[in-house]
C-alpha cells in the first residue's frame, strides 16, 4: 500500500502525476491512499480508477494544520504508518507528514530545492535536477532517485501526419502566458520566418498575464499567421492538427506536454530546459524525435523550425518522436521504477 499527499486542487503537473502514479501502481497490483484537498479538480478522475481511495480534506487544513487533521483523524494517521512508503507533492507538508511516518519521499516537481534538505529520500524528475541538489548539498546522507513521467501509449499520430503534409505548415505551442514560458521568444522566431518569406500558420494555445504583450507583439509586426487559440481543454485533438510542437521556455522542470505533442507524432523545437534535456539528451536528439536550442535564442528557434518544414525530414522526426517517449517514458516504465523503489 502506498500514499500519497498533496496540496494541489487546480490540473496541472502534480495532479497529471498522481492520476498516472495511480495507474502504474495498478500495473503492479499496489492500492494507493491519496490525500488531497476536497476542491481538487483530479478527485473524480482518481476515483474511478482500480486500487485508488480517495481521502478529501479541507485546504486549508491540508496547508496550515495537517498536523492537526492528522491527530484528530486516527484513521489518516494509521494509514501514514501502515503505509510501505508515502509519497509527498508538495514541500510544505512535508515536515508534518514525516512525524508520522519514517517511510516518506518528497517528490520534486518544480527543480527547486526548497525541502529536499529536510527529506530522507527525495525523487527528482529530471537527471539535471538531482544534480543540482547533490551540488548544493554534498554531505547529506538522504537517498536520491530519478522517477520521469509516464504516458500511456497508442498507436496513431505518424499516420495523421502523413495525410495532413499537403496542407499548412502548423506549428502547435501551448502553456501559461508568463515570463518563463519565453512565448515573445517564439513570437520573435515567428517574424524571422515572416521576414524571410516562409509560409506557415502558427497556433499558441493558452493564457495568462502576458496575453496583452504578445497580442501587441503580434500586431505590431503583421504576424497575421500566428493565432492566441485560448485555453483547449483537449490538445491531443489539435497536436494532430499540427505538424511540430515548440515549448520555448526558460525554465521547465520536466514538461509533460512534450511527452504528449510525441505521443500524437509531433517532432519537437525544445530549448534546452532540465525536461527538454531529460527527453531528448544532448546528443542525437533527432534520433529521440526533436531540436534543442539555447534559451532564449529566438533566431535559432527559427533555424529549428525551418529545418522542420522539410518533409522527409518531418516524418522520420514523428517517427522518432513516438518511440523515445514509447521506449523510455511509457507508464510500465514508471511502474517498474516505482516498484523498485517501493522494494528496495
Amino acid at each position: 500500500m502506498i500514499t500519497s499527499l498533496t496540496l494541489d486542487n487546480k490540473l496541472g503537473g502534480i495532479a497529471s502525476s498522481l492520476v498516472s502514479y495511480s495507474k502504474a501502481l495498478n500495473l503492479k497490483g499496489i492500492k494507493h491512499h491519496i490525500i488531497l484537498p476536497n476542491n481538487a479538480a483530479i478527485i473524480d478522475a482518481l476515483a474511478s480508477l482500480p486500487n485508488v481511495t480517495i481521502h478529501s480534506l479541507p485546504k486549508i487544513s491540508l496547508k496550515l494544520h495537517l498536523g492537526l487533521q492528522l491527530t484528530f483523524k486516527p484513521n489518516i494517521r494509521k494509514l501514514l504508518k501502515d503505509s510501505k512508503l508515502v509519497l509527498v507533492h508538495n514541500a510544505k507538508i512535508l515536515t508534518s507528514v514525516s512525524k508520522h511516518t519514517s517511510k516518506c519521499a518528497l517528490i520534486n516537481h518544480s527543480g527547486k530545492l526548497r525541502g529536499l534538505k529536510h527529506s530522507s529520500m527525495n525523487i527528482f524528475i529530471t537527471r539535471a535536477g538531482m544534480a543540482r541538489f547533490q551540488q548544493a548539498y554534498p554531505s547529506l546522507s538522504s537517498a536520491s532517485y530519478v522517477i520521469n513521467h509516464g504516458f500511456e501509449v497508442s498507436h496513431d499520430g505518424s499516420l495523421e501526419l502523413i495525410e495532413r503534409i499537403q496542407e499548412d505548415f502548423t506549428i502547435i505551442a501551448a502553456g501559461r502566458f508568463v515570463p518563463k514560458k519565453g512565448f515573445i521568444d517564439l513570437l520573435k522566431a515567428a517574424k524571422i520566418l515572416t521576414d524571410k518569406g516562409l509560409k506557415f500558420k502558427m497556433k499558441i494555445f493558452g493564457d495568462g498575464e502576458l496575453k496583452q504583450s504578445l497580442e501587441s507583439f503580434i500586431n505590431e509586426n503583421n504576424l497575421d499567421q500566428v493565432t492566441l487559440m485560448g485555453w483547449s481543454d483537449n490538445l491531443k485533438d489539435e497536436f494532430i492538427k499540427g505538424d511540430i510542437f515548440c515549448i520555448p521556455s526558460h525554465q521547465e522542470p520536466f514538461g509533460l506536454i512534450i511527452g504528449e505533442a510525441m505521443l500524437a507524432g509531433l517532432p519537437v523545437v525544445s530549448t534546452k530546459t532540465d525536461g527538454g534535456l531529460e527527453i531528448f539528451g544532448e546528443e542525437d536528439t533527432e534520433g529521440k524525435g526533436g531540436i534543442l536550442v539555447e534559451i532564449e535564442s529566438p533566431d535559432k528557434i527559427a533555424e529549428a523550425i525551418e529545418k522542420l518544414m522539410d518533409q522527409e525530414k518531418r516524418i522520420t522526426l514523428s517517427n522518432n518522436a513516438k518511440n523515445n517517449i514509447e521506449s523510455n517514458f511509457s507508464l510500465e516504465n514508471l511502474a517498474t521504477n516505482l516498484f523498485k523503489l517501493i522494494n528496495e
